[in-house]
Protein backbone atom coordinates (compact mmCIF):
# COMPACT_ATOMS: atom_id res chain seq x y z
CA UNK A 1 0.00 0.00 0.00
CA UNK A 2 0.75 3.39 -0.75
CA UNK A 3 -0.32 7.16 -0.02
CA UNK A 4 -0.59 9.62 -3.15
CA UNK A 5 -1.94 12.62 -4.37
CA UNK A 6 -4.68 12.06 -6.78
CA UNK A 7 -5.98 14.78 -8.85
CA UNK A 8 -8.97 15.60 -11.18
CA UNK A 9 -11.75 14.78 -8.76
CA UNK A 10 -15.05 17.04 -8.37
CA UNK A 11 -15.50 18.71 -5.25
CA UNK A 12 -17.40 16.30 -2.40
CA UNK A 13 -20.53 18.80 -2.22
CA UNK A 14 -20.76 18.86 -6.13
CA UNK A 15 -23.79 18.70 -6.98
CA UNK A 16 -25.53 19.08 -10.58
CA UNK A 17 -27.61 17.80 -13.31
CA UNK A 18 -25.93 19.33 -16.55
CA UNK A 19 -23.00 17.55 -18.35
CA UNK A 20 -20.20 19.62 -17.52
CA UNK A 21 -18.23 20.10 -20.07
CA UNK A 22 -14.30 21.03 -19.85
CA UNK A 23 -11.07 21.47 -21.80
CA UNK A 24 -7.60 19.35 -20.57
CA UNK A 25 -5.28 22.37 -18.87
CA UNK A 26 -8.33 24.48 -18.21
CA UNK A 27 -9.53 24.72 -14.25
CA UNK A 28 -13.18 23.63 -13.83
CA UNK A 29 -15.28 25.73 -11.07
CA UNK A 30 -16.33 22.61 -9.62
CA UNK A 31 -13.70 20.43 -9.67
CA UNK A 32 -10.98 20.31 -6.41
CA UNK A 33 -8.12 23.02 -7.49
CA UNK A 34 -5.21 20.50 -8.96
CA UNK A 35 -3.28 19.27 -5.13
CA UNK A 36 -6.15 20.09 -3.06
CA UNK A 37 -7.44 16.28 -2.79
CA UNK A 38 -6.16 14.48 0.60
CA UNK A 39 -4.12 11.32 0.39
CA UNK A 40 -5.56 8.46 -0.95
CA UNK A 41 -4.30 4.80 -0.01
CA UNK A 42 -4.02 2.91 -2.57
CA UNK A 43 -3.82 -0.76 -2.09
CA UNK A 44 -1.37 -3.28 -3.50
CA UNK A 45 -4.00 -5.66 -5.82
CA UNK A 46 -1.24 -8.42 -6.60
CA UNK A 47 -2.09 -10.16 -3.09
CA UNK A 48 -6.04 -9.27 -2.93
CA UNK A 49 -5.96 -10.98 -6.77
CA UNK A 50 -3.64 -14.03 -5.49
CA UNK A 51 -6.65 -14.73 -3.21
CA UNK A 52 -9.23 -15.21 -6.39
CA UNK A 53 -10.62 -18.45 -7.72
CA UNK A 54 -8.96 -17.56 -10.94
CA UNK A 55 -7.76 -14.47 -13.24
CA UNK A 56 -11.53 -14.67 -14.76
CA UNK A 57 -13.85 -14.50 -11.50
CA UNK A 58 -11.53 -11.18 -10.04
CA UNK A 59 -11.88 -9.72 -13.17
CA UNK A 60 -15.65 -10.14 -13.44
CA UNK A 61 -15.80 -9.12 -9.47
CA UNK A 62 -13.41 -5.84 -10.03
CA UNK A 63 -13.21 -5.13 -13.63
CA UNK A 64 -10.05 -5.37 -13.42
CA UNK A 65 -6.85 -7.91 -13.41
CA UNK A 66 -3.56 -8.09 -14.10
CA UNK A 67 -2.51 -11.00 -16.53
CA UNK A 68 1.17 -12.33 -16.56
CA UNK A 69 2.00 -11.78 -20.82
CA UNK A 70 5.11 -11.91 -22.18
CA UNK A 71 4.47 -10.32 -26.10
CA UNK A 72 6.06 -11.48 -29.08
CA UNK A 73 5.95 -7.84 -30.09
CA UNK A 74 9.15 -6.13 -30.10
CA UNK A 75 8.36 -3.27 -32.13
CA UNK A 76 5.13 -1.24 -30.57
CA UNK A 77 5.49 1.38 -33.04
CA UNK A 78 1.54 2.00 -35.07
CA UNK A 79 -0.26 3.84 -36.80
CA UNK A 80 -2.33 5.56 -34.18
CA UNK A 81 -5.63 5.07 -36.35
CA UNK A 82 -5.02 1.42 -36.75
CA UNK A 83 -4.78 1.03 -40.42
CA UNK A 84 -0.88 -0.02 -40.58
CA UNK A 85 -1.95 -3.79 -41.11
CA UNK A 86 1.59 -4.27 -41.50
CA UNK A 87 2.98 -3.19 -38.08
CA UNK A 88 3.61 -5.62 -35.32
CA UNK A 89 0.81 -4.66 -33.62
CA UNK A 90 -1.81 -5.82 -35.92
CA UNK A 91 0.06 -9.06 -37.10
CA UNK A 92 0.90 -10.16 -33.60
CA UNK A 93 -0.17 -8.23 -30.78
CA UNK A 94 -4.35 -8.07 -31.53
CA UNK A 95 -4.12 -12.37 -31.63
CA UNK A 96 -2.46 -12.18 -28.72
CA UNK A 97 -5.12 -9.77 -26.85
CA UNK A 98 -7.92 -12.00 -28.61
CA UNK A 99 -6.75 -14.83 -27.00
CA UNK A 100 -6.24 -13.15 -23.60
CA UNK A 101 -10.08 -11.98 -23.77
CA UNK A 102 -11.15 -15.53 -25.01
CA UNK A 103 -9.11 -17.99 -22.91
CA UNK A 104 -8.20 -16.07 -19.78
CA UNK A 105 -10.95 -13.07 -19.22
CA UNK A 106 -14.07 -13.87 -20.68
CA UNK A 107 -13.97 -17.49 -20.69
CA UNK A 108 -17.07 -19.39 -21.93
CA UNK A 109 -18.60 -16.33 -22.95
CA UNK A 110 -19.88 -16.47 -26.52
CA UNK A 111 -18.73 -13.28 -27.84
CA UNK A 112 -16.95 -11.60 -30.64
CA UNK A 113 -14.12 -8.64 -30.75
CA UNK A 114 -14.01 -5.27 -32.40
CA UNK A 115 -10.38 -4.54 -32.32
CA UNK A 116 -8.16 -2.44 -34.50
CA UNK A 117 -4.28 -2.30 -34.03
CA UNK A 118 -3.97 1.90 -33.48
CA UNK A 119 -1.95 1.84 -30.00
CA UNK A 120 -1.63 5.08 -27.20
CA UNK A 121 2.37 5.18 -26.19
CA UNK A 122 2.62 7.10 -23.65
CA UNK A 123 6.58 7.77 -21.90
CA UNK A 124 10.10 9.50 -23.47
CA UNK A 125 9.43 10.12 -27.23
CA UNK A 126 5.73 9.47 -27.29
CA UNK A 127 2.64 12.29 -27.99
CA UNK A 128 1.07 11.68 -25.07
CA UNK A 129 1.56 12.38 -21.69
CA UNK A 130 0.75 10.31 -18.58
CA UNK A 131 -2.76 11.46 -17.98
CA UNK A 132 -2.48 12.16 -13.91
CA UNK A 133 -6.03 12.64 -13.37
CA UNK A 134 -9.15 10.74 -12.29
CA UNK A 135 -10.85 9.72 -15.49
CA UNK A 136 -12.98 7.64 -17.52
CA UNK A 137 -12.74 7.32 -21.28
CA UNK A 138 -16.44 6.59 -22.18
CA UNK A 139 -20.08 7.52 -20.12
CA UNK A 140 -22.67 4.65 -19.28
CA UNK A 141 -24.61 4.34 -22.31
CA UNK A 142 -24.73 3.08 -25.86
CA UNK A 143 -26.00 6.20 -26.55
CA UNK A 144 -22.68 7.71 -25.08
CA UNK A 145 -20.52 5.60 -26.45
CA UNK A 146 -21.72 5.92 -30.15
CA UNK A 147 -21.44 9.46 -29.80
CA UNK A 148 -17.82 8.99 -29.13
CA UNK A 149 -17.17 6.81 -32.43
CA UNK A 150 -18.50 9.72 -33.86
CA UNK A 151 -15.89 11.82 -32.07
CA UNK A 152 -13.23 10.12 -32.80
CA UNK A 153 -14.18 8.64 -35.89
CA UNK A 154 -16.72 8.72 -38.31
CA UNK A 155 -20.83 9.21 -38.46
CA UNK A 156 -20.11 5.70 -40.49
CA UNK A 157 -18.24 3.81 -37.74
CA UNK A 158 -20.86 4.78 -35.82
CA UNK A 159 -23.22 3.14 -37.52
CA UNK A 160 -21.33 0.04 -38.27
CA UNK A 161 -21.15 -0.12 -34.72
CA UNK A 162 -24.64 0.68 -33.91
CA UNK A 163 -26.01 -1.90 -36.07
CA UNK A 164 -23.90 -4.57 -34.95
CA UNK A 165 -25.37 -3.37 -31.46
CA UNK A 166 -28.81 -3.62 -32.39
CA UNK A 167 -28.95 -6.90 -33.37
CA UNK A 168 -30.86 -9.17 -31.42
CA UNK A 169 -27.87 -11.69 -30.25
CA UNK A 170 -26.22 -8.99 -28.42
CA UNK A 171 -26.67 -8.69 -24.64
CA UNK A 172 -24.07 -6.51 -23.86
CA UNK A 173 -20.57 -4.27 -25.30
CA UNK A 174 -17.84 -3.54 -23.56
CA UNK A 175 -14.04 -2.30 -24.23
CA UNK A 176 -11.14 -3.52 -22.45
CA UNK A 177 -7.93 -1.60 -21.85
CA UNK A 178 -4.97 -3.66 -21.77
CA UNK A 179 -2.10 -1.41 -20.42
CA UNK A 180 1.61 -2.55 -20.07
CA UNK A 181 5.13 -0.98 -19.25
CA UNK A 182 7.07 -1.53 -22.97
CA UNK A 183 10.57 -0.75 -24.08
CA UNK A 184 11.83 -0.63 -19.49
CA UNK A 185 14.78 -2.28 -18.43
CA UNK A 186 13.69 -2.51 -14.89
CA UNK A 187 10.36 -3.25 -12.99
CA UNK A 188 7.68 -0.08 -13.01
CA UNK A 189 8.16 2.35 -10.13
CA UNK A 190 7.66 5.97 -12.14
CA UNK A 191 4.08 7.01 -12.41
CA UNK A 192 2.20 3.87 -12.45
CA UNK A 193 -1.62 3.55 -12.77
CA UNK A 194 -4.27 3.57 -10.11
CA UNK A 195 -7.67 2.12 -10.89
CA UNK A 196 -10.25 2.22 -8.80
CA UNK A 197 -12.74 -0.49 -8.35
CA UNK A 198 -16.46 0.68 -9.68
CA UNK A 199 -18.06 -1.23 -6.50
CA UNK A 200 -16.52 1.18 -4.64
CA UNK A 201 -18.45 3.67 -6.31
CA UNK A 202 -21.40 5.73 -4.76
CA UNK A 203 -23.69 6.16 -8.14
CA UNK A 204 -24.27 9.71 -6.87
CA UNK A 205 -20.59 10.20 -7.21
CA UNK A 206 -20.76 9.70 -10.76
CA UNK A 207 -20.52 12.78 -12.62
CA UNK A 208 -21.81 13.04 -16.63
CA UNK A 209 -19.13 15.29 -18.24
CA UNK A 210 -17.13 15.80 -21.52
CA UNK A 211 -14.29 17.06 -23.32
CA UNK A 212 -14.18 20.08 -25.65
CA UNK A 213 -11.50 20.66 -28.33
CA UNK A 214 -10.20 16.80 -27.61
CA UNK A 215 -11.33 14.77 -30.45
CA UNK A 216 -9.50 14.43 -33.86
CA UNK A 217 -13.05 15.43 -35.65
CA UNK A 218 -13.52 19.17 -32.79
CA UNK A 219 -16.45 17.09 -31.66
CA UNK A 220 -17.27 17.25 -27.76
CA UNK A 221 -16.92 13.61 -26.11
CA UNK A 222 -18.94 12.39 -23.23
CA UNK A 223 -17.26 10.81 -20.56
CA UNK A 224 -17.86 10.72 -16.79
CA UNK A 225 -15.96 12.22 -13.74
CA UNK A 226 -15.72 11.28 -10.23
CA UNK A 227 -16.41 13.26 -7.08
CA UNK A 228 -14.38 12.77 -4.02
CA UNK A 229 -15.64 9.96 -1.46
CA UNK A 230 -13.23 9.24 1.02
CA UNK A 231 -14.77 5.86 0.38
CA UNK A 232 -13.67 4.59 -2.89
CA UNK A 233 -10.89 1.89 -3.21
CA UNK A 234 -8.26 2.62 -5.30
CA UNK A 235 -5.76 -0.24 -6.34
CA UNK A 236 -2.35 -0.76 -8.45
CA UNK A 237 0.39 -3.59 -9.11
CA UNK A 238 3.76 -1.95 -7.78
CA UNK A 239 6.23 -3.05 -9.74
CA UNK A 240 5.06 -4.19 -13.22
CA UNK A 241 7.29 -5.84 -15.76
CA UNK A 242 7.41 -5.63 -19.73
CA UNK A 243 6.19 -9.10 -19.33
CA UNK A 244 2.47 -8.29 -17.74
CA UNK A 245 -0.27 -6.63 -18.94
CA UNK A 246 -3.60 -4.79 -16.50
CA UNK A 247 -6.51 -5.03 -18.19
CA UNK A 248 -9.17 -2.97 -17.22
CA UNK A 249 -12.85 -2.06 -18.31
CA UNK A 250 -13.21 1.15 -19.92
CA UNK A 251 -16.84 1.08 -21.16
CA UNK A 252 -19.19 -1.93 -20.10
CA UNK A 253 -23.09 -1.38 -21.54
CA UNK A 254 -25.91 -3.99 -21.10
CA UNK A 255 -29.18 -3.77 -22.82
CA UNK A 256 -31.00 -5.71 -19.84
CA UNK A 257 -31.67 -3.37 -16.90
CA UNK A 258 -32.79 -0.08 -15.70
CA UNK A 259 -30.57 3.26 -16.14
CA UNK A 260 -27.24 2.86 -17.24
CA UNK A 261 -24.72 2.16 -14.04
CA UNK A 262 -21.12 2.01 -13.05
CA UNK A 263 -19.08 -1.19 -14.12
CA UNK A 264 -16.38 0.57 -15.13
CA UNK A 265 -12.90 1.67 -13.84
CA UNK A 266 -11.63 5.81 -13.24
CA UNK A 267 -8.25 5.54 -13.45
CA UNK A 268 -5.61 8.06 -13.33
CA UNK A 269 -1.51 7.69 -13.32
CA UNK A 270 -0.33 8.80 -9.91
CA UNK A 271 3.29 9.76 -8.28
CA UNK A 272 4.48 7.25 -5.93
CA UNK A 273 5.92 9.10 -3.19
CA UNK A 274 8.37 6.11 -2.83
CA UNK A 275 9.50 6.43 -6.48
CA UNK A 276 13.77 7.10 -6.40
CA UNK A 277 14.43 9.58 -7.63
CA UNK A 278 16.99 7.91 -10.44
CA UNK A 279 13.90 5.49 -11.28
CA UNK A 280 13.65 4.69 -15.25
CA UNK A 281 10.97 6.79 -16.85
CA UNK A 282 7.68 4.92 -17.38
CA UNK A 283 7.30 3.81 -21.38
CA UNK A 284 3.96 2.37 -21.74
CA UNK A 285 1.16 1.51 -23.71
CA UNK A 286 -2.46 0.89 -23.98
CA UNK A 287 -4.88 -0.77 -26.22
CA UNK A 288 -8.46 -0.82 -26.41
CA UNK A 289 -10.27 -4.10 -27.24
CA UNK A 290 -14.09 -3.82 -27.85
CA UNK A 291 -15.97 -7.00 -27.22
CA UNK A 292 -19.93 -7.39 -27.93
CA UNK A 293 -21.27 -9.83 -25.49
CA UNK A 294 -23.12 -12.34 -27.17
CA UNK A 295 -26.27 -14.59 -26.16
CA UNK A 296 -25.84 -18.89 -25.35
Amino acid sequence: MTQAQLNGFFRPDYVGAERVMMRIGEPVADAMPWGAAPLTEIADARPLQAQAASVAAFFAEHGFALLGHPSAVTDWTTDPAGADTTSQAHRLYLPEVEALIRERLLPGQALQTWQRAGLVRRGPGAANGYAPAVHQDFGLSADDYAHNVVAFASEEAAARWRERYDRDDVEGFMVIDFWRPIGMGEPLRHMPLAVCDPASVDPADVVESGLLDFAPTGRPTRQVSLRYNPTQRWFYYPGMTVDEVLAFKIFHCQKAGARPSLRTCFHSAFADPTTPADAEPRKSCEHRAGVFLLRG
